[in-house]
Formats: structure tokens, sequence, C-alpha cells
């Protein structure tokens, strides 16, 4: 690994170690194979010097290079763990949760690179999706309070949620899109569950520290099934106080159904029972100040996903959701969780109708890896109002000078 200036970088130069701006955002990840625009939008953003990955000695000349740069101290810049180690080989997914401590490596790509389709990108086909979901409706509703025979049956489930995560290149590269949708609680236990599983992936946690945040995640709100408050688009602050009391209760109930399984660890646990605490004491049900990071990566989705499909909360889009989360960086959860969490997920899903700074009217086609608030646009209407018939696309990492203002509905 060596420092060079944004100057020196050349195209297929690999960074090194994640490139960040003062608030934790992620401009370009550890991994990222240098483009041209990419040194442009770097140069933009005032970023002067990045880690680089030095290239291996192998058979044949190597071109020329510029005088190497002295070694930088460790201390240069705030990095986030990262999600895999460069000279490993993709490892085998394990068929059972009781894994080692070692980092989970996500597959990596051996074809050529090639540009992403015209498409949504999703964590999970949907008709693996829809598969899982009605598993896990299955088996939660089979559930009977204070009598779990079945539940384990979700240990399987979130092996292979983790498995067919791993199958896929690059996983862990990727800017997924997200849908709003109803408030339905298997579907949003399936999608808290795959984001948290993609952030554990992303931050390098162990293979059991992965299983046990997806186990968690299926069932974190199980407790929500016991309640009689109305929580479906519904914002639980603005309900009466004991409507507000027994919903804020709905953790203590799922893990109370959950506490003396023997299959699930003390983390899975203590994941049901905190993923509404936060770093700064604002959270429930015990307002604790001490959460997991396990635990925190878990909270940031749920928070997410409760908002966008309305879920105790007034449904929002996802831009707005995302923005929620960017604010309490640092103060509900630690940053570069937040930082794993935007890197990952689109500002503008695939099919936005977006309006840009330049009056222009364009529909999102497809997600740029690495920049997930910079997606490529088809314009459909001119800044009059007038439709264009004709086929333009503005890709938003190669024409800097346009950005998206706002979302249309």
């Amino acid at each position: 690994m060596k420092l060079v200036t944004v100057e020196d970088l050349r195209e297929g130069d690999i960074i090194a170690n994640d490139v960040l701006l003062e608030d934790y955002t992620v401009v370009l990840s550890k991994g990222t194979v240098i483009k041209a625009p990419y040194i442009d939008k770097l140069r933009e953003m005032g970023i002067f010097t990045v880690y680089i990955d030095e290239p291996q000695k192998s058979e044949g000349p190597s071109p020329a290079k510029a005088p190497t740069t002295p070694k930088a101290p460790s201390t240069s810049a705030p990095q986030k763990p990262s999600a895999s180690a460069s000279q490993k080989p993709p490892a085998q997914t394990a068929k059972k949760p009781a894994a080692t401590n070692t980092p989970v490596q996500p597959k990596a790509s051996s074809a050529p690179k090639k540009n992403i389709p015209m498409e949504k990108v999703t964590i999970l086909r949907d008709d693996v999706e829809e598969q899982v979901k009605n598993k896990i409706k299955d088996i939660l509703e089979m559930h009977i309070y204070q009598r779990t025979e079945g539940l384990e049956q979700i240990s399987e489930t979130a092996q292979n949620i983790i498995t067919d995560i791993l199958e896929e290149d690059e996983v862990v590269e990727k800017v997924y899109d997200v849908k709003e949708r109803s408030a339905d609680i298997y579907e949003h236990s399936l999608q808290v569950c795959t984001i948290a599983t993609l952030i554990a992936l992303k931050l390098g946690l162990t293979k059991k520290q992965v299983y046990d945040i997806s186990v968690a995640s299926l069932i974190h709100d199980l407790g929500l099934r016991y309640l009689v408050v109305r929580y479906e688009d519904q914002d639980i602050n603005l309900l009466p106080a004991k409507e507000q009391e027994e919903y804020k209760k709905h953790p203590i109930y799922a893990y109370t159904a959950i506490k003396n399984e023997t299959w699930l660890s003390d983390n899975a646990k203590e994941i049901v029972l905190n993923h509404h605490e936060r770093k700064d004491k604002t959270g429930y049900p015990l307002g604790t100040d001490l959460v997991s990071r396990m635990t925190q990566i878990v909270g940031v989705c749920d928070e997410f996903d409760e908002l966008i499909c309305g879920i105790g909360k007034a449904r929002v889009r996802v831009h707005e959701a995302i923005n929620n989360i960017r604010n309490y960086s640092g103060i509900w959860y630690d940053a570069d969780i937040v930082a794993a969490f935007l890197q990952l997920i689109a500002v503008y899903p695939f099919g936005s109708k977006v309006k840009t700074n330049r009056g222009e009217v364009g529909i999102v086609m497809r997600q740029n890896p690495h920049f997930p608030e910079r997606p490529v646009l088809r314009i459909v209407e001119d800044k009059y109002g007038q439709a264009i018939h004709a086929e333009l696309i503005v890709d938003l990492i190669k024409d800097t000078t346009v950005v998206i203002q706002e979302v249309i509905k």
C-alpha cells in the first residue's frame, strides 16, 4: 500500500483504504478500480491524496513509475474495518452457523469488469425473496408466545440467506435498489436481515457474528405480534401516552419469548432486546447507551426500513430515510456503520422520477457502484416540460455538473 497524489493516479489503480470525507461519507471504497471520471471527481471534491495497492511483482516488465512515496503513518486518515483481506481466496460458505472467528470473505468476480445493465440491483432475486418471506411468515405465525417449538427453523433460513448473498460476485461493492412498500412485518424482517448482513460483511465481521446478526434480524420484531396498538403508517410519538408505552415494550416481549432458547447466542438475544436503543440514551425500552456494534447494525437497518414501510413511523421516501440515518451518524450509531450503510443503498432507487438542477426530468435507469447518490438517468422532459422521445442518457459520474434536486412522485 502506498500514498499517492490524485494527480499521480492512473486508470487501473486499486484503492487500498476507503476514501472518506470529514463526516465519514465514503467517496471511494477499498478495492475500487480507478477510472478517469473517478479521478476528476476526487479533484472536484478537494481530495489530494489516496492510498492505493502496490502491484505484486510478476513476470514481464512493469510500467515506469514515479519515485516511491514515503510510507504514511497509519493515523493519516479515519478508516473503517475492511470487508476482506486481499491476499486470501474467497472462503467457502459454511453450512453450519457455528463458524470460526475469521472474517467472512465475499466472493470477488473473476470475470472482466463490465457495465451494470440498465435495471434494478436487488440483494435477493424477486423469486427467492418471495419464497424466503413466505418461509419466515410460516415459521413466525406458528410461533405461540412462550411456546417456541419450530422457531429454531429460522436458523436455517438465516444461513440460507447468507449463502444466497455470498454466491453473488462483489456483493459488498454494489449499490442496491430498495423499494418503498407497505408495513408487512415479514417483508420488513427480511429486508432488515439482508441489509444488515451486507453491512456485517462489508465491515469484515466474523462468520459467527454475521450469522447472529442475520438470525436476530429475522426475529427482532417478534414482539409486534403481541400488540393491540395500531402501528402501520403511524408515528407512535403521536399516539396517547399509554399506547406509546405499550408499543415500546415490543422488544421486551420478543426477548421474553426467546431468552431461554439455547440455539440462540447471547449476542443474538441482545440484538432482539436492544435494537431500538441508541448511543445517546434516547432509545427504548431501557434507555441505555450500552449498545453493541452488532446491535447498532441491525438498529440502522431497522430504522431505515421502518421509515420507508411505515412501521411505527409515518412513511417517507427512500432518499428521506437515508438522510435521516445520515443525520444521526455518530449520535445514534457509530459513524463507520452508517458509512457502510450509505455506501450500499441507492439514494434514488431504480425507476425513481427526479428533477435535476438543469430543470430536466429523468428516470433512474441504473446505479453507479461506489456512488449511491449519482445514478444514470434517462432524460424524459426538457427544462421547459417538453417530452423528449429520443434516448438521452446522462451518467452523473461522467457529467459532474448535473445533480438531482428533487424526487417527483
